[in-house]
């Protein structure tokens, strides 16, 4: 789906600096000139997106995405026509044009966890086009072979595109259309906006990361296979597996799929590791649990009982009264401030504390066995499914490195 995107935005951006000789040749264009061709490529673009792609017209979610982006817009360089449309496909994507317009599909909207990931979606498509990285790619991309963007062009125009010339122009030239400076120079500045509007800037980092395990599944729809080393440490086997990648049987060595797919992948990580390089640059604690709404903590009454879980996972319950209701609402109140995805689970541990056992999480103390009343579970089984239900939440991330 990306590369179907990229193919539009290409080939038509393609048709309209040709009309104007190359725009990303000339050296004396204005502020003013530039604005106005952004302006023509966004109107030339949209209307072929919104010919082939349906558009959803939602006013609940329209309304949502316009204040998300009158909070992001004040902090965007330039004055450009920011704007959001939802597109309904299940490919989770999101693109801006020249001008500023910023489409977003709905399997994008689903795969997205928070307000906090969305906005940070959203951000990184503006500052690509307030940075003008559509002009900035244009003038020294090296995939693109404008022959065959040019035959592309003209079998579009004409309804007629052979499937081997289609498909070695995607491989090639869209995978990764905007190079990977310019896709860092991006989350940086986009980081920095975040933090500006008060959005929660880790759900940048959570959605690159989560991206990455989509370009995975991408390498395997392309017909790449893994020589898969089984272990107990996932992130380790399968980074240590993508070394390894071959060609099934029926590629070519020279298949540019290949090629293009891990270098995607290699810029994927080269992203991260700028991400994580800011954060501890300046200091700021990553915890990951917001931005993706994992390790939420509820307690809900039930026939008479008080249940306190954790996402899917029942920690605890008892029979309804005012002191089970403060123990509750107490232990509650710590495990917010306290458990997070960062957290092995050695940490979480029983201990006697003075006179009494506890609960502890990374040497603070949760829940002392000393105020359990009957028919609360023990500190043990409570240890327990804290634990079930913080690898639980680290499995839905199984490439993350909670501990880096």
């Amino acid at each position: 789906m990306r590369r179907t995107f990229s193919y539009i935005f290409l080939i038509l951006l393609f048709i309209v600096l040709l009309s104007d000789r190359g725009i990303a040749s000339e050296k004396t264009l204005t502020p003013e000139k530039i604005r106005e061709k952004e302006k023509k490529i966004t109107q030339n673009i949209s209307e072929q997106v919104e010919k082939q792609i349906p558009r959803v017209k939602d006013s609940a979610l329209e309304k949502q995405l316009e204040e998300t982006v009158a909070k992001i817009k004040p902090h965007m360089g330039r004055d450009l026509d920011y704007e959001v449309r939802v597109l309904e496909r299940d490919d989770p994507h999101a693109f801006s044009l020249p001008s500023g317009l910023t489409y977003i599909t709905t399997g994008m909207l689903q795969f997205l966890k928070s307000e906090d990931e969305i906005a940070a979606v959203l951000t990184r498509a503006f500052v690509h086009a307030d940075l003008s990285h559509w002009l900035t790619q244009t003038s020294r991309n090296e995939k693109i072979d404008f022959t065959t963007m040019a035959q592309a062009a003209a079998a579009t125009q004409s309804g007629k595109v052979a499937g081997g010339l289609l498909n070695s122009f995607l491989n090639r030239g869209v995978i990764n259309f905007y190079d990977n400076e310019l896709e860092k120079e991006t989350d940086l500045k986009a980081l920095d906006v975040l933090t500006n509007t008060g959005y929660n800037k880790v759900a940048l980092l959570t959605f690159v990361e989560r991206m990455r395990v989509e370009r995975l599944k991408q390498i395997y729809v392309k017909g790449i296979g893994i020589d898969y080393q089984g272990g107990s440490n996932p992130l380790g086997t399968i980074m240590k597996a993508m070394k390894f990648l071959k060609i099934k049987s029926n590629k070519k060595k020279t298949d540019p799929v290949k090629t293009d797919m891990i270098q995607a992948n290699t810029d994927m990580e080269d992203r991260l590791k700028a991400i994580l390089k800011y954060f501890s640059d300046n200091n700021i604690e990553i915890e990951r649990k917001h931005a993706l709404n994992m390790l939420t903590i509820k307690i809900t009454e039930l026939s008479g009982s008080f249940n306190l879980s954790i996402d899917e996972t029942e920690v605890m319950s008892t029979e309804k009264t005012d002191a089970s209701q403060n123990i509750f609402a107490e232990f509650k109140g710590r495990l917010d401030s306290q458990l997070q995805l960062e957290i092995p689970p050695y940490d979480i541990q029983v201990m006697d504390v003075l006179d009494s056992k506890a609960l502890l999480i990374s040497g603070r103390p949760m829940l002392y066995e000393k105020d359990l009343i009957n028919g609360m579970p023990d500190l043990l089984h409570i240890r327990g499914q804290i634990i079930k239900a913080l690898t639980d939440a680290k499995r839905d991330n199984f490439l993350t490195d909670f501990y880096e």
